[in-house]
């Protein structure tokens, strides 16, 4: 992992992490995700959706621990993961909710979810069309964009995005990687983007290469 600023807040720590999980080794492994963005992404491309996972508490580990603003996923996992925004880009869970019921949905599990934010995500991803529209009907690039509403929405202390441009149109890129670039000035909030290269024009908090 190569930091970027010394001076930035903790928001993960990562202790003595042992973890095999078909692709996903890692063993004895330490380190801290800090406020900002931080890029995770590995050689073959097959272990970064696994880490975030890991991240999100959906994957067990065998060994560690991972402390999130002072809470242990193996003491309290709920706890936990009410500090995490984690949407799989394949998800299905959601498809019977309209994108407007989904987004109450978030709302209702973050205590940090901001509408006015909401409101101007809505707009920048020119989603207003699908409002009222049910999520298994949306394309899969009207999809993703809906999740990472959602994501930057949540006020979640530790934010996670797989692949977040992947199917975007330029216009919605842009608009994302333009949020990307204003929460890695925040200062409070991680968000922790799996991809294959780093997002244009964003400053990095730091970067995990897994195939190190």
């Amino acid at each position: 992992m190569s930091a970027i600023s010394p001076e930035l807040t903790v928001v993960l720590q990562i202790d003595g992490l042992h973890i095999a999980h078909l692709r996903l080794v890692l063993r004895d492994w330490s380190t801290e995700i800090y406020s900002g963005v931080t890029l995770v992404c590995d050689e073959e491309g097959e272990c970064k959706t696994d880490f975030l996972r890991l991240l999100a508490a959906e994957l067990p580990y065998a060994a560690g621990s991972l402390t999130l603003l002072g809470v242990a996923q193996h003491v309290d996992v709920s706890a936990y993961r009410q500090q995490v925004f984690w949407i799989e880009p394949s998800a299905t869970e959601y498809d019977e909710f309209t994108v407007e019921g989904f987004f109450s949905w978030q709302a209702s599990r973050y205590a940090g979810f901001d509408q006015t934010v909401l409101l101007q995500l809505i707009e920048g991803l020119a989603l207003g069309p699908y409002l009222f529209k049910q999520i298994q009907m949306l394309s899969s690039g009207t999809r993703r964009k809906v999740w990472i509403a959602a994501a930057f929405a949540s006020g979640a202390a530790l934010t996670l995005l797989d692949d977040p441009l992947a199917a975007l149109d330029k216009s919605s890129a842009l608009f994302v990687l333009s949020q990307m670039a204003a929460l890695a000035q925040d200062g409070q909030r991680a968000l922790v983007v799996g991809d294959y290269q780093a997002p244009a024009n964003v400053p990095l908090a730091a970067r995990i290469d897994l195939g190190e």
